[in-house]
């Protein structure tokens, strides 16, 4: 009976209030659970297609380089006796050509691997009739040098047939293959989308420049007992569930930072629910007074209006969950996109609503609004039933000497400050976030000082410009100090949050583009394909070097290379380039020592090698420290910026990488000329001469630049988006707050029409509010964020990616963006005035 009198009367008969509250829940959720969904779908894709070619074995031998010795096999053998299986697996990234389609090439040995994998071939092609066949004569026409496998799906949608010519490009070797079976979409050939091309590996071993090597060997061991072998230096036995879980691991900062902006919104979201119940509270205060009197118990009017913080978030949950479903696809390709660049390689598949994500939105959501509805409700149960009963004012009153609390949010700035400095988690900056939630308690408690000061600062100019209307406009805020600073902290956050991160990414982006312009500085680029996301797929054979410096306009030619390869169980890169040249005409960024040519004439003295600054932080290395990789020792002589990946990158010599690694193939050359050589005559001439033979782009200094930095605008426009959704949910705030006022003010809005206010009166005097709460909002928001981008920039973004970021103060960005949020709250203003110039006057008296 109380809950219906106190709760769900009210809400249906506000249905405006509580359409608001529960929107304003619902996009907080909606965000939380489409991030959660389309991190699950762009993991997945990259999950099930590990599963998919790893197959039925339960063991993977693999080298930290990616590149095994094919004489493994022989320590293997006195095993087969105990029931142990195992089958060579060479599993290479490449491109279909001429489309510069990514894609896999599995190679593996096709009459022993059907303990492994399930192949259920569609059709055979033979070489007596042309015809497809299945028979096991047929079936060896699978081992013929050029023989590909691919799987139908595939083939159909590439308008690929049975005998069909195709042109792949793995590790550099261009070879045209021919199509001599299909494959039914089960078990290897649905990996990756179904991209995958599948060989015997003696072809593959021929073909692409792997005599004598593997990629890894799959191990089948009954009863899952891990075999014991003695294995060679920088080769190890893991699970191969183990890649999927580095995967993890690498993503783990760039997935924590994206659920730290979804829960902005959802603290403003926690603001609106608070907001809600304590206006719920004063606007039923003597219902309340007079159920207390008549005995009702304090603990039934404390669950009375907890339970109607459970409703608003049971139901914006719900709403969340469908629409976090719907926004998923837009966010699936940010993120999908981000991944990929700057990852691993992963096609997102289809967003699917599971039980988890569900249980996520509903616990998020519930538990917030059940957090947000607590104190309020407590107070609600606390105050004497005479002070209930006198009226608003009262309440409010009483409760407004408890929000100003300035010591406290001086507490909170100094607690934040000494936090900050406090290390990583597991590569997780939790003091960062922790200080950034003690920046925004501390301004929240400042909200309602913000709010007075606001409304006694702008009082006579508002009088001088508007008469009594911007008089009473200015005194209504602070008359209703509870309700109005609430609603100031909401937007004051979603603007902190929003200019904090416009000064991280404006800072961020102005570093990287300091930094390109200081790195790329050659004429031309040749790369094996289009996109830089390609880059790890393709590459050249080392001969492209030697013909290019036989072309008389070039003055040098720069080979890079590189590898994705195991450090410490983490994936790092592992990059190569010419030093002498580097130390000549590069101008590297250095963290230590501060000469970059020294250091690079040291490294090639040495055989030592530059790492990155994110490597540097995250493995906890320096110059003259050690570090091992395939099996060697090689002295750090420089540690260097590096924007291009979190993961940690080293980098060596080029003539030690190949000694290292036996690998000579290149992603790129850098290409410079020789001065009064004009770029675009030398571009087209490159273009004639080595495109056709070895697909090669020849893209300028400055597309390269330009490249860059729309891939970094690219990653971060979920952010902003993010922060969007925040601000939209702190504007429905404000007009929930003073739609809030205006039935709380009935009276005192019926008696100003009657004392000769006109609508258009009650309309300016409502904008003028929203434009005051707007402005106090703004400007709390702008100092906030200057003091939240201090700990983005110097606390989590290092402590999560190991960058160092100069800052600097994107001042178009942020004033157009305040200018947005400002007018957004004072356009707020025009939803109340509507209900305000809907009251019934006589009633509105006469009920008083």
């Amino acid at each position: 009976m109380i809950l219906r009198a106190l709760v769900l009367r009210p809400l249906l008969r506000e249905k405006i209030r509580t359409t608001l509250t529960i929107l304003g829940i619902a996009v907080g959720v909606a965000v939380v659970v489409a991030i959660q969904l389309a991190n699950q779908s762009a993991l997945r894709a990259f999950s099930e297609s590990v599963d998919a070619v790893a197959g039925r074995a339960n063991y993977q031998i693999v080298h930290d380089s990616g590149v095994l010795d094919e004489n493994v096999l022989l320590r293997l053998q006195p095993l087969w006796s105990q029931g142990v299986r195992f089958a060579p697996v060479i599993d290479l990234e490449g491109l279909l050509e001429p489309e510069q389609l990514p894609m896999r090439l599995l190679a593996v040995d096709l009459l022993s691997d059907l303990h492994f994998r399930e192949y259920k071939y569609a059709s055979i092609l033979t070489s007596k009739s042309g015809a497809p066949q299945t028979s096991v004569t047929d079936f060896l026409e699978l081992f013929r040098e050029d023989s590909v496998i691919l799987p139908t799906p595939f083939a159909r949608e590439h308008k690929l047939a049975m005998g069909s010519r195709v042109t792949m490009n793995f590790l550099g070797q261009r070879r045209t293959m021919t199509v001599r079976g299909l494959l039914e979409a089960r078990g290897p050939a649905t990996a990756f989308n179904g991209a995958i091309a599948i060989c015997d590996i003696a072809t593959a071993q021929k073909a692409f420049g792997m005599q004598g090597k593997l990629s890894r060997v799959d191990i089948l061991v009954p009863g899952d007992l891990a075999p014991k072998l003695t294995l060679p230096a920088g080769t190890r036995l893991e699970r191969p569930s183990r890649r999927n879980e580095r995967v993890e691991k690498m993503l783990r900062a760039f997935r924590v930072n994206l659920f730290a902006l979804a829960g902005v919104a959802l603290l403003v979201g926690m603001f609106l629910v608070y907001n809600t119940v304590l206006i719920s509270i004063l606007r039923r205060r003597k219902d309340v007074g007079v159920l207390k009197t008549v005995g009702t118990a304090p603990r039934q009017i404390f669950f009375a209006f907890l339970a109607e913080g459970l409703l608003f978030g049971i139901l914006g949950s719900i709403l969340g969950i469908v629409l976090g479903q719907v926004l998923a696809s837009g966010i699936l390709r940010a993120v999908g996109r981000t991944i990929n660049t700057l990852y691993v390689a992963s096609a997102p598949e289809a967003v699917v609503l599971t039980p988890g994500v569900i249980v996520l939105g509903l616990a998020v959501g519930i538990l917030l609004s059940l957090l947000s509805a607590i104190q309020p409700s407590i107070e609600a149960a606390r105050i004497r039933p005479l002070a209930m009963i006198r009226g608003a004012r009262a309440v409010a009153a009483g409760w407004g000497r408890k929000i100003a609390r300035p010591p406290l949010a001086i507490v909170c700035f100094v607690a934040a400050a000494l936090i900050s400095r406090i290390p990583p988690v597991r590569g997780i900056a939790v003091a960062g976030y922790v200080a950034v939630l003690l920046v925004v308690g501390g301004f929240s408690l400042l909200a309602p000082a913000i709010v007075r000061g606001t409304s006694m600062l702008f009082a006579r100019p508002f009088r001088a410009l508007f008469g009594i209307v911007g008089h009473l406009a200015a005194a209504s805020l602070p008359a209703s100090l509870r309700r109005t600073s609430i609603a100031s902290a909401a937007l004051s956050l979603a603007t902190g949050m929003m200019v904090a991160v416009a000064l991280m990414v404006g800072s961020f982006r102005e570093t990287v583009r300091i930094w390109v312009d200081q790195t790329v500085s050659s004429d031309l680029w040749l790369r094996p394909s289009k996109g830089l996301t390609n880059a790890p797929n393709a590459v050249f054979p080392e001969s492209i070097a030697a013909e290019l410096e036989r072309v008389p306009f070039i003055a040098d030619v720069d080979r890079a290379s590189g590898r994705d390869m195991l450090y410490e169980d983490d994936l790092i890169a592992v990059g190569s380039g010419e030093f002498d040249i580097a130390a000549e005409a590069g101008d590297l960024p250095m963290v230590a020592p501060r000469s970059a040519r020294n250091a690079l004439i040291e490294a090639v003295r040495r055989n030592g090698v530059f790492v990155s600054e994110s490597f540097s932080i995250k493995f906890d290395k320096g110059v003259g420290d050690v570090i091992t990789l395939a099996g060697r020792r090689f002295p750090i002589t420089g540690v260097y910026r590096d924007y291009s990946s979190d993961r940690g990158t080293v980098v060596m010599d080029r003539p030690l990488y190949v000694r290292t690694f036996g690998d000579t193939s290149l992603n790129n050359v850098i290409v410079y000329l020789k001065p009064g050589t004009n770029v675009d005559d030398a571009r087209r001439a490159l273009e004639r001469q080595f495109g056709p033979r070895y697909n090669a782009f020849v893209v300028t200094n400055a597309e390269i630049k330009k490249q860059v930095m729309t891939i970094f605008d690219q990653t971060f426009m979920i952010t902003y988006a993010l922060l969007g959704v925040a601000i939209i949910v702190a504007v429905l705030g404000i007009v929930n707050t003073l739609a809030a006022l205006i039935l709380e003010r009935t009276r005192e809005l019926a008696l100003l029409r009657v004392g000769g206010f006109s609508r258009a009166n009650v309309r300016t005097m409502l904008v003028l509010e929203s434009s005051l709460l707007g402005l106090a909002s703004t400007i709390a928001g702008l100092v906030m964020g200057y003091a939240l981008s201090w700990i983005l920039i110097y606390v989590i973004n290092k402590q999560s990616f190991g960058w160092t970021i100069e800052f600097h103060t994107p001042v178009v960005l942020i004033v157009s963006s305040l200018g947005i949020t400002f007018l957004a709250s004072t356009l707020a203003g025009l939803v109340p005035a509507r209900l305000a110039n809907s009251i019934d006057i006589a009633a509105a008296i006469k009920g008083e």
